[in-house]
């Protein structure tokens, strides 16, 4: 599990690498995947193309979302 990444794309896929997340693996994301770092967009892209990840929806998001 990881939560509060904030757009932070590059601390991520540094943390991906830490972890060692293989294909068989579940990755959940607790929210906050949004907001305050430089590179939110990015770092959305690169979950949505993770077929092993289940994003939930935080704060951060229900406010993009307003």
């Amino acid at each position: 599990m990881i939560s509060d990444i904030h757009g932070e794309y590059d601390k991520f896929v540094e943390l991906l690498d830490k972890i060692k997340l293989q294909d068989t693996d579940t990755l959940y994301i607790l929210g906050d995947i949004l907001d305050r770092g430089p590179n939110p967009i990015k770092t959305l892209l690169k979950l949505m193309n993770m077929p092993n990840v289940i994003c939930l929806v935080g704060n951060h998001e229900l406010m993009a979302l307003e």
